[in-house]
């Protein structure tokens, strides 16, 4: 009777898909939204989609590097992770703020803990929720003037009637 349950870490399943073909179906399912995000917000946006997936990718290999850790770069976790960041920001960003927020995500939040499956909350996000504490006028101003923008585009007067 003592052998009916079996304890062990996880995963407990097992397959043929790795982490990094998971990876690449994310990387995917996101392709559309981020050529949404570029034909709506122009070129500015891919440029920020390109640093932050640069950033999140020389982050991870310098840390791993320096750290003389395996590298994990090729199973694109931090592809993914540069991706959603990118997609989370707006696309008027100065630049080395997508560099700041992308070293933090990789660095302080995933690395720090422990790399992939160990961190305890998603990088991206954390990330963008620090860049909305630490740049929090920056990001405020551009929210008021997107909220403008969408009201004026929207012709609010006509919902006031």
């Amino acid at each position: 009777m003592e052998n009916l349950l079996h304890i062990s870490v996880s995963p407990h399943i097992h397959g043929k898909k790795t982490t990094r073909s998971f990876m690449l179906d994310v990387v995917i399912a996101l392709l559309p939204a981020t050529i949404a995000g570029c034909v709506i917000f122009g070129l500015r946006a891919l440029l920020v989609v390109a640093v932050a997936i640069a950033s999140c990718v020389a982050s991870e290999f310098i840390f791993n590097l320096i750290l003389k850790r395996k590298q994990t770069v090729d199973d694109f976790s931090a592809i993914v992770t540069g991706l959603l960041l990118a997609l989370n920001l707006p696309a008027n960003i100065p630049i080395w703020q997508v560099i700041v927020a992308s070293v933090f995500a990789i660095i302080v939040v995933k690395c720090v803990f422990g790399g992939l499956g160990c961190n305890i909350v998603n990088p991206a996000i954390t990330a963008r929720v620090f860049m909305l504490v630490a740049f929090s006028s920056f990001l405020r101003k551009r929210m008021v003037l997107l909220q403008f923008l969408l009201l004026k585009l929207l012709d609010f007067e006509q919902f006031q009637q």
